[in-house]
């Protein structure tokens, strides 16, 4: 038998060569995939019934929802966030909505902000209309797509953090965010020459650290759950979550009035919406 030097992988175009090392690798990560896979078939009929029961709960309502869909082995995104939405925590409603059962069990540990279960989009989008979300927030490599696009009375947040991972932003799919958060003015313009006819100005934010007066950096909101990341908060890297809170607080006030102005015409002319703003 014949010594395994190399495998080739069809691709449009030619072939290209895989070594041995790489192929390995490439066998490990789809048994790390498939062995997620078993544990969510496995575990998600205890989690699901019980997210399900949570988020309808007449009672049960939110501001925010951050729609993370990545498997545990991208958690730290997520990570990064956390001090930040435990500070818009004290100003606003702010749950957490996960579609691999591993990674819901891991921010369970490190936030008491109320998560969900959601693992295929019918799912998220339940979840996200029970609780009468008003604003949906996306994280670095969380991708929205066409469905949640189109979820009734939300807004779609899209949290630029900073650093390299900018560079994985580009998506044509960024122009379905109604806003992006930017780190700095300069990724608001690198964002701007690089999406065309994109106007920046009316669809990006910048959330970086304006100025060190004032900053609650230090304060309990932030380090209350530093302990327990495993990785440095957004507000490390210059985010300032002042400036992140307030314009989050200001997109949902504008979302409300909009909503507001839009069932009041409809009611003039004897259209009353049903819950998630459907007909």
């Amino acid at each position: 038998m014949p010594q395994l030097q190399r495998a080739s992988v069809l691709r449009p175009g030619g072939a290209v060569r895989i070594g041995p090392r790489a192929l390995l690798l490439r066998l490990v990560e789809y048994g790390r995939r498939y062995g997620r896979l078993r544990k969510n078939l496995r575990h998600q009929h205890l989690v699901l019934p019980q997210s399900r029961a949570r988020a309808a709960d007449p009672s049960t309502t939110t501001d925010f929802l951050v729609n993370y869909p990545g498997s545990p082995d991208n958690l730290n995104d997520l990570f990064q966030w956390i001090p930040v939405l435990h500070r818009l925590g004290e100003s606003a409603t702010v749950s957490i909505l996960l579609g691999d059962v591993s990674a819901y069990q891991a921010v369970h540990e490190v936030t008491d902000l109320p998560c969900y279960f959601g693992r295929i989009a019918s799912e998220a989008e339940y979840v996200a209309q029970q609780l009468q979300t008003k604003v949906m927030l996306y994280l670095n490599q969380s991708k929205l797509n066409l469905r949640e696009a189109g979820f009734h009375d939300m807004s779609h947040v899209f949290l630029g953090a900073p650093g390299e991972e900018r560079k994985l932003w580009l998506s044509n799919r960024m122009r379905l965010y109604d806003y992006v958060l930017a780190p700095d003015e300069d990724a608001k313009a690198w964002l701007a020459s690089r999406l065309m006819a994109y106007d920046a100005d009316q669809h990006v934010r910048v959330v970086g650290r304006r100025t060190d007066a004032g900053s609650r950096s230090g304060d309990a909101a932030v380090d209350a759950v530093k302990s327990r990341l495993p990785v440095e908060s957004v507000v490390a890297g210059g985010i300032d979550p002042d400036a992140v809170v307030t314009e989050l607080l200001q997109i949902r006030d504008e979302r409300d009035r909009l909503v507001a102005e839009r069932d009041a015409d409809l009611a003039a002319r004897g259209i009353v919406l049903r819950k998630g703003g459907q007909a």
